[in-house]
């Protein structure tokens, strides 16, 4: 899946995220899913314990969201831009965020890799 309908997708994963729908999340995912970055602990080689992992992690996050702000589609491959923001310890943080989605055949989201870009003052 190319243009748009990557767009869509990974648009619906955030949406997903966003809204703690995980069977959305993982119907955006293929069964090949895996995910790396931006830090050790957060490389995935199954789709399910990678659902099962923002389950567990994004209700308990005060103060979360992530704005999705660039999305550009080259082939196969959608890169997104976006700030995420999560209070810890009673302040609220902000990171710019880099992520590049590789699609499956059948237009589902099989490998994401996220990078930081740089911390932004609260």
């Amino acid at each position: 899946m190319t243009g748009d309908g990557g767009e869509a997708v990974v648009r619906r994963y955030f949406d997903a995220m966003h809204g703690h729908d995980w069977t959305a999340v993982r119907g955006c995912l293929s069964d090949d899913f895996s995910r790396v970055g931006p830090y050790p602990e957060h490389v995935f080689e199954d789709p399910d314990g990678y659902v099962a992992f923002l389950a567990a992690l994004l209700p308990g996050l005060r103060g979360h969201s992530v704005d999705v702000t660039r999305v550009t589609c080259a082939g196969p491959v959608v890169h997104v831009e976006a700030t995420e923001r999560v209070e810890l310890e009673g302040v609220p943080r902000t990171v710019r965020i880099a992520a590049a989605f590789d699609l499956a055949g059948d237009g589902r989201i099989r490998h994401v890799e996220v990078f930081v870009r740089r911390p932004v003052a609260p």
